[in-house]
């Protein structure tokens, strides 16, 4: 019977360290992801402010946007989201097409949208663990308006940390495309092609 306490005993103890260990190694892991997503942003930030505060053409200020975005938004996933049901049928060609095409909408569109806020500065609140990431909170500071709130989501569900998504304000872009992209797509009859070639046309 003392052999049967003991060896439960030390199973019981054997357990403890295992959970214990886990436990650690989870919270380091999801610390590290916070830091990283966080340590993203601020590289965007940084980067955005210098252009948005320069006095650049209009031009050459949405082309340097332009990249930015390209190195630091995850727009494969955004594409692929953002046509819903409609990737199911696509074949491997028409999505790469699509998503080649959504990247060059995407990044023009929203480029042109950050210039907008020129004389403005991004600052970094928080951030918080969230089910399909890490959500970044900032804060852009205006000179004529009042602060605009803009959420970062960040994942690297792609093998790179990317933003997947931007909550400005409390609209979501993702939510805000996938709705316009559907209307663009059941406008041209569920046709991807012409609706990639379309995207490709939008300034």
């Amino acid at each position: 019977m003392k052999l049967v306490k003991r060896t439960f005993k030390n199973f019981f103890i054997l357990i403890s360290i295992i959970f214990f260990s886990t436990f650690c190694m989870l919270t380091v892991s999801q610390a590290l992801e916070k830091s990283e997503a966080e340590e993203l942003i601020k590289k965007i930030s940084f980067e955005v402010n210098n252009i948005i505060s320069s006095a650049r053409d209009e031009s050459v200020t949405i082309d340097e946007l332009e990249f930015v975005f390209k190195k630091y938004a995850d727009t494969n996933i955004m594409a692929l989201t953002t046509l819903g049901p409609a990737r199911r049928t696509a074949s491997s060609s028409q999505l790469e097409f699509f998503k080649d095409s959504f990247q060059i909408y995407f990044l023009n569109k929203y480029a042109r949208r950050f210039r907008e806020l020129r004389d403005g500065e991004i600052s970094i609140l928080s951030s918080r663990a969230i089910r399909s990431g890490v959500e970044v909170k900032t804060r852009v500071h205006l000179i004529d308006w009042a602060p605009l709130e803009v959420l970062w989501l960040v994942s690297n569900r792609s093998g790179e940390v990317k933003i997947f998504n931007i909550i400005i304000d409390g609209i979501n872009l993702l939510s805000s495309e996938r709705v316009e992209i559907g209307v663009m797509l059941e406008n041209r009859n569920g046709d991807i092609d012409l609706l990639s070639s379309s995207l490709r046309g939008i300034n």
